[in-house]
């Protein structure tokens, strides 16, 4: 018997590990999580209207970056509904900061599209069944 080297044991066995397949959206918003966000939004806002308009306050800033945040969230049309979000962003947009009101005006913008890309798609569906012949029982 001579010295054990690594040639004398059998080769191990190599694992076939499928790769996972990956969501298209990464992890999906609560509701709770996205009212949450909403709250936080006005009330620095409020707290940023309350220090003046064209004053660059912190809170200001808070409010821009938390909604810079929502903008790339990825939200579905349902959410949107459900939490009445698209109603408080409207009265966001017509606040006198400039910078809190383009913020929201452009997270309405990426919001709307959202909407109108489902809407659309039901639309295309809906025709799709038609031409196809396909009706509800």
């Amino acid at each position: 018997m001579g010295v054990v080297t690594d040639d004398d044991f059998p080769p191990q066995s190599a694992k076939v590990v499928k790769p996972r397949r990956c969501k298209k959206r990464g992890r999906m918003v609560k509701s709770k999580e996205l009212e949450e966000l909403i709250s936080k939004a006005t009330r620095a806002a409020h707290v940023a209207r309350d220090k003046g308009y064209y004053i660059v306050s912190p809170e200001a800033l808070t409010c821009v970056e938390i909604l810079r945040y929502m903008r790339s969230l990825p939200l579905t049309p349902r959410l949107i509904t459900k939490t009445e979000a698209f109603r408080t962003f409207q009265f966001l947009s017509k606040n006198g900061n400039p910078k809190i009101r383009s913020e929201s005006r452009s997270v309405l913008d990426h919001w709307k599209e959202i909407l109108l890309n489902k809407i659309n798609s039901q639309k295309r569906f809906s025709e799709k069944r038609v031409l196809l012949g396909i009706t509800r029982r």
